[in-house]
């Protein structure tokens, strides 16, 4: 069995990383550049070398494998860059770095018009402002804060922040305002998820998503953005982030922002967890669906909430109950994940149904055995009461209807080797809702069997690889859909969303097989 991720090519890459050092350009968001010239995504990075990122814009680097996040209006210089040593200038703006664990003699710094940033730890980020103020905060581990000029030093721990000015010695550190979330209470942690629904569920506007996106993705923990041609010849400029909120460490959230020439498009997923999360949120997302062995994983999702809109029609999914359920209770092999309540809304814009969620289509609620039956399934009927799916229980009050579920589900309309999923779902009182699924590479062709695996001899690792370079796009369309704030363009009224599988797969929202049998 051949292995996606085989130890000889982690092996290599360990060695490589050894042998010399690595710079490169991870993402690109808007306008960034490098020594005054536009920056693309792999590109290498060398000692001297100046990026710069306009309004709106920003970038990953990565430096000898650690990640450097790169806000908008920022500027900053490799200033020394070896095998043992990264260095880098931050001029003016702000950097948030996520640092590998250091070896002996290894040094990551950061150095700013008055301070030097000496890392001790993993996650910290760097602000400076126009009048060259420098503001260190970290989120975990520690960093030391050295003033040039008085050599004074201030180490600063989780939590913590500290202001230096030139010619002054740092400031004493303070808390930060994100760590009282610790002292919370249960009932205070229940108002900050409820307050994040409401964001997912009620907060649709092109200016306050656009809003939203700009503070967050400052602080996002993985990001990505591309410009790409859909499945329609339609040129989209696509940004993503996954972003954890302060106010909750149980949570994260993963946004997608799509803009074409005559429209907005984008989602948003809030994954809740059954306790804080990890330092690394890999370790938390990699077994969140499934995992194999005796014992339960210590990370599983108790909630999962999502929007997809045009800015006016919205499609919400609301999941509580989250558990791990293992396949054999008495001598378990695998634990799978189970929640035992689901909604599925669809509304727009202003709507006051259901708290402003929208119209309810369709809800399942299990009755504690953690098995989905026919009967835990109710669908919307002509007078928006919900009716009941076990049909030996049908009373004369209810109308007939088909079972979405059973409707057209996993038709490959373009050949059963092509990626080009279709579903539809047809209620009782005669709304549909339609669903397109293309797996597409950035120049918008929808890909074969053929495309991904080219030969008979291609390897697991090649295969993995192709994958991490292609797209999802999912177009949704509806009978209820109105778009009024999309110009019309041929194609009908719609949701239509693009995502980049490499986001997905660094985030572990996306579980990629680990052998070509799987």
């Amino acid at each position: 069995m051949k292995k996606f991720l085989s130890v000889f090519i982690c092996v290599n890459l360990w060695f490589v990383n050894l042998c010399f050092a690595d710079a490169k350009i991870e993402t690109v968001a808007g306008d960034v550049s490098v020594n005054g010239v536009s920056a693309i995504v792999g590109q290498q990075l060398n000692l001297n070398d100046v990026i710069k990122t306009s309004a709106q814009s920003n970038s990953v680097i990565m430096l000898n494998g650690h990640t450097v996040n790169v806000s908008e209006k920022t500027e900053a210089t490799i200033s020394e860059l070896t095998e043992e040593t990264s260095l880098l200038n931050v001029l003016i703006g702000k950097i948030r770095a996520k640092v590998n664990k250091l070896k002996a003699r290894q040094k990551f710094e950061i150095k700013t018009p008055t301070t030097i940033c000496a890392v001790r730890g993993t996650d910290f980020s760097v602000d400076v402002s126009a009048d060259l103020i420098t503001r260190l905060e970290v989120y975990e581990g520690v960093v030391s804060a050295k003033e040039e000029i008085t050599g004074g030093e201030v180490l600063v721990n989780p939590g913590e922040f500290t202001t230096v000015q030139k010619g002054e010695a740092p400031a004493e550190p303070k808390a930060l305002e994100g760590e009282k979330v610790k002292s919370e209470t249960e009932e205070k942690k229940e108002d900050f998820k409820s307050e994040a629904q409401r964001e997912i569920f009620m907060e649709i506007s092109r200016d306050a998503v656009k809003e939203r996106a700009a503070d967050e993705i400052k602080l996002a923990e993985y990001q990505n953005g591309k410009v790409l041609m859909d499945v329609r010849g339609a040129r989209v400029r696509l940004e993503e982030y996954v972003y954890r909120p302060p106010e909750n460490k149980s949570q994260f959230k993963y946004v997608v922002l799509n803009e074409r020439e005559n429209r907005f498009d984008f989602g948003k997923i809030l994954f809740t967890f059954n306790k804080e999360l990890p330092s690394d949120l890999n370790d938390a997302t990699k077994y969140m669906f499934y995992k194999e062995g005796s014992t339960a994983p210590d990370w599983y999702l108790t909630n999962l909430d999502s929007i997809m809109s045009n800015t006016y029609d919205k499609i919400l999914e609301e999941a509580s109950g989250g558990k791990m359920v293992a396949d054999d209770p008495f001598s378990p092999t695998g634990w799978s994940l189970f929640f035992s309540d689901y909604k599925f809304y669809i509304s727009n814009e202003g709507s006051t149904e259901n708290s402003g969620r929208g119209k309810l289509m369709w809800q399942f609620a299990d009755n504690g055995d953690n098995i989905a039956k026919p009967d835990e399934f109710t669908f919307i009927k002509n007078t928006s009461i919900l009716q009941t799916n076990g049909f030996e229980n049908i009373s004369e009050t209810f109308l007939t209807h088909k079972d979405p579920a059973d409707s057209t589900f996993n038709r490959m309309p373009d050949g059963n080797t092509t990626f080009h999923f279709a579903y539809k779902d047809v209620y009782a009182d005669g709304t549909t809702v339609e669903k397109h699924n293309y797996i597409i590479n950035d120049d918008g062709k929808v890909q074969t069997f053929s495309d991904i695996a080219s030969s008979e001899d291609i390897s697991a690792d090649d295969i993995k690889e192709k994958i991490l370079t292609l797209n999802f796009q999912n177009v949704y369309t509806s009978s209820l859909f109105e778009d009024k704030y999309s110009t019309d363009d041929g194609f009908g009224k719609r949701i239509d969303l693009i995502f980049s599988s490499k986001l997905l797969s660094d985030a572990g929202i996306l579980q990629l097989p680990s052998s070509l049998n799987q």
